[in-house]
């Protein structure tokens, strides 16, 4: 069962009033004690994930009036703190972001970690939760970025644990960040739901088990339906396993709530034309490309659909246009990728212009495999005699390597022929640059008479990767064409 189906339908969920989009800002310091600056960042990180799981509040972290507008903020919460004696006092002032007035004003005092529950609570009295913490030295160690002494106050606390994990994770340390996500989990009592879950992906991560990892995205998105993140950490599993309506309908998700997020965005218009819906990508492309400084970016993806989709004319249009707005864009990629486009559209001496330009781009970056990047155009456009004379342009230091290419082109070197091995390479590649594994997946699955699962991997055309420096890449448009012609796909 799909990962979307699980979690159900964004409707089932749907509140009965509208959700508000909450801003919240760092908190003031006016004390005057610099000891308690802590408090202006911990302040909305405790606000935020005490909000996190209700239906009427999305909590926004925002540094500035400009990142809230571009979050679509519905409202904005400003916030002060004084000390007297010895108890911290909140002003907050809560404003329309439309109107631009205040709706609510007001104070509380206590502990930071009391005030800023209780101010949860004034704002979401159905929704907020309480912090994974009742203990405020913990609370103030934890926001004070000493995480291993706020887990000693409070074994429990599992967002310190969290907080800990990642520092350690970050730190370069990952079987350390592991083996304390083991000592978490391993608590019955570990506070809360939320944190059990973020603690198990982490976890999950760390071990590299994508089936945990999914389950607690899963089961995040159940408890926070408003974080984005989880949501689009799912996207991008279901986008994977090329299951691609599942993976738009989360994309549109994270986009409801996230109307600003380009990555989701992005990626939506990739799994679109992943699935041949080459229009609703393009259009969805066209608002990409409206997004800041994803105008060129926007115009090379929309490339690479029609690409997929065999639109080479359309294809070679996009890829044209990013080049003459940026020919260093992706240190030249979308030339390469017109002159492929090109030929397959049927003009090998056009193509071969377009490449000429892009080995003279390259040559003029000192790239030192330019010679063999012309080989292998030689090879994949048939003129095998010419690619093998051209390897014997390779500096000394490259002359085992292209002795090796000689010899994947002699037919004496092992191809990857094993068909499970070859499944679970395309199933852990991006759909976006599977072109190889996808080609060598679908002749073992020809060669094991299994040529209805071949033939659905022949659908999409393989993107050309500037980027790759696999001798088996010269072998992957002239295999994927001969299994095209042997299957007579049009």
């Amino acid at each position: 069962m799909a990962i979307a189906a699980l979690i159900g339908p964004a409707c089932s969920r749907a509140p009965q009033r509208a959700v508000e989009r909450l801003a919240i800002f760092p908190f003031s310091n006016l004390t005057g004690d610099a000891a308690l600056d802590w408090v202006a960042n911990a302040g909305p990180a405790i606000l935020s994930e005490e909000l996190a799981a209700g239906a009427h509040v999305l909590p926004l972290r925002v540094s500035s009036a400009g990142t809230a507008s571009l979050a679509k903020a519905s409202q904005l919460l400003h916030c002060t703190f004084t000390q007297r004696s010895g108890s911290l006092r909140i002003q907050y002032a809560l404003e329309d972001a439309e109107r631009h007035r205040m709706i609510a004003t007001g104070s509380v005092d206590g502990t930071a970690l009391f005030a800023v529950s209780a101010l949860a609570r004034t704002l979401d009295s159905d929704g907020a939760r309480p912090f994974s913490t009742p203990n405020p030295d913990a609370a103030a160690a934890w926001g004070r970025g000493e995480f291993e002494r706020a887990v000693a106050l409070d074994p429990d606390f599992g967002t310190a644990w969290a907080s800990w994990i990642a520092q350690t994770a970050q730190a370069g340390k990952p079987d350390v960040a592991a083996e304390l996500a083991g000592r978490a989990l391993a608590r019955a009592s570990l506070r809360t739901p939320l944190d059990r879950a973020q603690i198990q992906l982490s976890y999950a991560t760390l071990r590299r088990d994508g089936a945990a990892r999914a389950a607690a995205l899963t089961e995040l998105v159940r408890l926070a339906p408003h974080d984005a993140g989880p949501l689009l950490g799912l996207a991008v599993i279901e986008q994977q396993a090329r299951k691609y309506p599942e993976a738009e309908e989360l994309y549109r998700r994270v986009l409801a709530i996230d109307p600003r997020n380009a990555d989701a965005l992005n990626s939506l218009g990739y799994a679109q034309g992943e699935s041949g819906d080459v229009d609703g990508a393009a259009k969805t492309f066209e608002a990409y490309g409206q997004m800041p400084n994803q105008a060129i970016n926007a115009l090379d993806s929309v490339g690479e659909v029609y690409f997929m989709n065999g639109r080479f004319a359309e294809a070679e249009k996009s890829f044209a246009e990013v080049s003459a707005r940026d020919p260093n864009f992706l240190k030249g990629a979308p030339l390469m990728k017109a002159a492929y486009a090109h030929w397959l559209g049927g003009d090998l001496a056009g193509a071969d212009g377009l490449m000429q330009k892009y080995l003279a781009l390259l040559t003029k970056q000192n790239d030192p495999l330019a010679f063999w990047r012309e080989a292998v155009w030689l090879y994949t456009t048939g003129r095998r005699e010419q690619a093998t004379a051209m390897l014997a342009k390779a500096p000394p230091d490259q002359a085992a390597n292209m002795e090796r290419q000689r010899a994947v082109w002699r037919g004496d070197a092992h191809i990857p022929d094993d068909l499970n091995q070859l499944r679970t390479v395309y199933q852990n590649t991006n759909p976006a640059a599977d072109g190889l594994a996808r080609t060598l997946y679908a002749a073992a699955l020809v060669q094991a008479g299994k040529t209805d699962e071949a033939r659905a991997l022949l659908k999409l055309w393989p993107l050309p990767q500037p980027a790759s420096d696999s001798l088996l890449q010269s072998l992957m448009y002239p295999r994927f064409l001969e299994l095209r012609k042997a299957l007579k796909i049009q």
